[in-house]
């Protein structure tokens, strides 16, 4: 399974919307055994069904190999998502989603088991006002040209837009995942897109979370091109060299 890197151009499809939104977050700190933090996220059932959808597409120059992204990686792990705090619009033409995460294994890198630590990732859902901020005026303008002549105008301070890069997924609060992190400013972005962010086949978590430990021997990661699930430990064998599990 492959994807690509690099240049965004982006043509984007919009769908209507209208929501509203919370936010949340931890700082970064190690869990104590049986410690258990509350699950959380921003984005309620409402905002996904009625928001418009952007989808992002790619022209880039690199693949998003695993061979690639494990060199770029400062951390591969297996980590729980414990809330999707907020999409900061600023961040890149497409946005970033911001939250934390818990370490259960480290397959690579410095990170610790029991760590919770802050992620960004590309994309996510953000009010329709803060994103035009940062979009070309003429864009704008043809954007409110069309709602006026679908009479689909609304206040976009209450209206949201959820920003989807092709070949990436949207990522979950409760779930679980093999991770590529990299290193930024004291908080870690998620790297390769569908290739760097793979759901573990365990349980989603509902409302609180806890460390936990993984056969990494029997358990699976899910394939975002195919929905198939394979074997994590034939993936690591495969393409996490020098692996440090802790």
């Amino acid at each position: 399974m492959e994807k690509k890197r690099g240049i965004v151009i982006a043509i984007f499809v919009l769908l209507l919307c209208c929501a509203g939104i919370l936010s949340f977050g931890y700082r970064e700190s190690t869990a104590e055994e049986g410690q258990a933090y509350e699950i959380k996220s921003y984005i309620t059932e409402q905002m996904k069904a009625d928001a418009y959808v952007s989808n992002a597409e790619l022209c880039l120059l690199e693949e998003f190999t695993p061979q690639k992204i494990g060199n770029d990686a400062d951390s591969i792990a297996l980590a729980t998502v414990l809330t999707l705090d907020n999409a900061d619009p600023d961040a890149s033409m497409v946005g970033m989603t911001n939250g934390t995460m818990l370490i259960n294994q480290v397959l690579s890198g410095d990170l610790s088991k029991g760590q919770v630590i802050n992620y960004s990732k590309p994309g996510g859902m953000m009010k329709m006002s803060e994103w035009e901020e940062g979009q070309p005026a003429a864009a704008n303008q043809k954007r409110q040209y069309l709602r006026e002549q679908s009479n689909a105008s609304k206040d976009l301070n209450k209206t949201y837009i959820n920003l989807k890069i092709s070949g990436d997924i949207e990522i979950e609060a409760g779930k679980s995942y093999l991770v590529y992190l990299k290193s930024n400013n004291g908080s870690y972005e998620i790297i390769g897109l569908g290739n760097g962010l793979r759901e573990l086949d365990v349980e989603q978590q509902s409302s609180r979370a806890t460390v936990q430990t993984f056969n990494t021997s029997s358990l699976k990661i899910k394939n975002n091109e195919t929905g198939e699930f394979e074997s994590l430990e034939n993936y690591i064998n495969t393409y996490i060299s020098n692996r440090q599990e802790k």
